[in-house]
């Protein structure tokens, strides 16, 4: 089928009647209204004034208009919501990584290491009722009691504070999930996981059966077993996911959660890494969207791409605004 293009097309010389300053000189042409913001380009004036060329996947797409103009599939970047929930994961991330991480080990320092025991400090000894030998024994013995105190301690600040930031960022990413369904018009005022998996309604799988889903599974057991501190909560995490608690363990209802949970750096890395996955899977099934071309395919990607460029005209030394 022969793609209809418009007769009104601008030429080169009409493109370059408007000043360096205007986004038209560059084939961009946007309008705003209120929160509404719409682009369209003329791809070819827009990568020869730009001297930019596209990778191939992108042209492929930008080739299949009909159009003489080129119309982005969404204004914005956060109108797609597999942008919105990999801009909260990378933002927890990015606190862990450049933040949180570094107030674990400087929480776990600032615990007070035991004296060391020498037979000068005991009264008995120098008082001469007890020998060297007997005062030597009794050190051996509060030193292993005070090693133990203090590894008790150290265990008790670490794992409440990964158990913290787990909660932390099971919340945050259960509000994204909020947004985003109540933005569909996909949920009413309550929220639980029945939810999310029922707008697959129809599609040709679940979203249990999406590769990644494991990550989201597992964040929310812990979630839930460090909330309730339940048998249940508990056993639901062991028979899914026993890689994540000693061998041996014998847990009783009502122990604290993170006394038992096997944390680590890796895994925070790998519920974070596995959940940005997971929902790029999930929206790719319920939302139709690609995450590659979600990051190109929005006004936003092709106005920021003018906008620097006339800055880097108008103010090549990066000058502030106030100057």
């Amino acid at each position: 089928m022969k793609k209809e293009r418009s007769k009104n097309k601008l030429t080169k010389e009409d493109y370059d009647k408007f000043p360096y300053e205007d986004t038209r000189h560059y084939g961009l042409f946007y309008s705003k209204s209120g929160d509404k913001f719409k682009v369209k380009i003329d791809p070819k004036r827009f990568c020869y004034s730009l001297n930019i060329q596209f990778i191939e996947p992108v042209m492929s797409v930008i080739n299949s208009r009909k159009t003489h103009y080129f119309y982005p599939r969404k204004s914005k970047y956060h109108d797609y919501n597999c942008n919105v929930f990999e801009t909260m994961i990378q933002s927890i991330k990015e606190y862990w990584d450049n933040h949180y991480k570094d107030l674990i080990i400087f929480a776990n320092n600032r615990i007070e290491k035991p004296d060391p025991l020498i037979p000068a400090g005991n009264d008995a000894f120098m008082r001469g009722v007890i020998d060297y030998d007997e005062v030597s024994m009794i050190n051996r013995f509060e030193k292993a009691q005070n090693e133990m105190r203090y590894e008790q301690e150290c265990y008790r600040v670490i794992n409440s504070m990964y158990a913290s930031f787990i909660h932390q960022m099971a919340s945050q990413i259960e509000s994204v999930a909020v947004y985003v369904l109540n933005r569909e018009n996909a949920m009413k005022n309550t929220f639980n996981r029945n939810m999310l998996y029922s707008t697959a309604v129809g599609k040709n799988m679940g979203v249990t059966d999406l590769p990644s889903f494991k990550y989201y599974d597992m964040l929310y057991c812990l979630w839930n077993f460090i909330k309730h501190n339940s048998l249940s909560t508990f056993e639901k995490l062991y028979s899914s996911y026993p890689e994540l608690l000693p061998e041996d363990v014998d847990y009783e209802q009502g122990i604290p959660a993170y006394s038992v949970i096997k944390f680590s750096d890796n895994l925070i890395i790998e519920l974070l890494d596995g959940c940005s996955s997971f929902f790029k899977e999930y929206c790719k099934l319920v939302f139709d969207e690609d995450y590659d071309e979600a990051q190109w395919n929005n006004g936003d990607f092709f106005y920021e791409h003018v906008r620097d460029f006339i800055n880097m005209y108008i103010n090549p030394m990066n000058l502030p605004y106030y100057l």
